[in-house]
């Protein structure tokens, strides 16, 4: 009897255990991938990088 109370417990808990780990992992991941767009945007869309302008000489000599 208090060998199936126990491992009653034991699995509820087991079961919260992970849903609360798996909860935590998602929301690091989330913000890790938040703080990554935000640091790839920064990189590639900096206001003062000089932007490559079209050449004018075609060519032809």
């Amino acid at each position: 009897m208090v060998d199936e109370i126990y491992d009653r417990m034991f699995q509820e808990n087991r079961a919260q255990m992970s849903r609360d780990f798996g909860q935590l992992f998602s929301g690091i991941g989330r913000e890790i991938g938040k703080s990554l767009k935000a640091m790839h945007q920064f990189e590639w869309n900096a206001p003062w990088a000089i932007k490559a302008k079209a050449s004018k000489d075609v060519g032809c000599a």
